[in-house]
């Protein structure tokens, strides 16, 4: 499953008391919240924990549990179980005795199912991965397409259907256009972006996608506030069409014969 460098816990010092990533499920309003499971010295402590669930503001007193993937040796397809949480060792995880739909029982090695992509090729490849790796986790794994152990990035597999978004922008140095733009096309190019319209090529400042256009909203507020009128076209034929002036204000003086 490969070596892993987990963001929750595994930074804290040995002895020091850490959390895990749990769930729990409230009973009243049945949503599905993530919770922290204390541990020390590889191994979960007793605890009854308490929340109040920040669906519905209910103060409930929770079974914690972790959700984890195996797949069956009978229907070879990928299923999922819920392990609950309980004062044992954090490696004890990692195998479990389940009871498919296929009518398959028995012990079989469980964790997360994850894309992991290597970071010097960015090949992806989803495998079942251990059962503390979160969402952009970094591991050491063996990729397959460089015949090497390498960095990777662990993720969670995108749903059926769904295209990855890009989740940066930056404008075209050249035209001066908003590009969006793949953080994994970045890591590949090194920083190098190609735009799109103009065929510019350089290092851009990227930001957050929608940054321009909040930042677009930000300047209209801000000149809204200030009063400052909105510039007027030219109309069709560019003059300003002068008003004729009031006959009243003009007394007209009498004929001489």
């Amino acid at each position: 499953m490969g070596h892993k460098h987990s963001k929750t816990a595994d930074s804290c010092a040995q002895g020091d008391t850490a959390f895990k990533l749990f769930e729990y499920q409230c009973t009243t309003c049945r949503s599905k919240r993530p919770i922290q499971y204390f541990y020390k010295n590889g191994k979960f402590l007793p605890q009854t924990p308490r929340v109040v669930c920040g669906e519905c503001n209910t103060s409930v007193a929770v079974e914690p549990f972790k959700t984890v993937e195996y797949g069956c040796p009978s229907c070879k397809r990928w299923q999922r179980a819920r392990l609950p949480a309980r004062p044992i060792p954090l490696n004890m995880y990692n195998v479990s005795v389940v009871s498919c739909n296929c009518g398959f029982k028995g012990e079989v090695n469980v964790g997360r199912l994850m894309d992991v992509a290597c970071c010097q090729c960015w090949q992806h490849r989803r495998e079942l991965c251990d059962v503390w790796l979160e969402d952009g986790d970094e591991l050491r794994h063996y990729c397959g397409n460089c015949k090497d152990e390498r960095r990777c990035i662990a993720q969670v597999p995108k749903k059926k259907g769904t295209e990855p978004a890009e989740d940066l922008e930056y404008a075209c140095d050249e035209c001066k256009d908003v590009r969006p733009v793949h953080a994994e096309e970045l890591l590949r190019n090194e920083g190098l972006a190609c735009c799109t319209a103009c065929n510019w090529v350089g290092y851009p400042e990227v930001h957050p996608r929608g940054h321009f256009e909040k930042l677009g909203l930000q300047r209209e507020a801000a000149r809204r506030g200030s009063g400052t009128p909105k510039r007027q076209g030219s109309g069709r034929s560019g003059k300003k069409v002068k008003p004729e002036p009031d006959a009243a204000a003009f007394p007209m003086s009498p004929v001489v014969p």
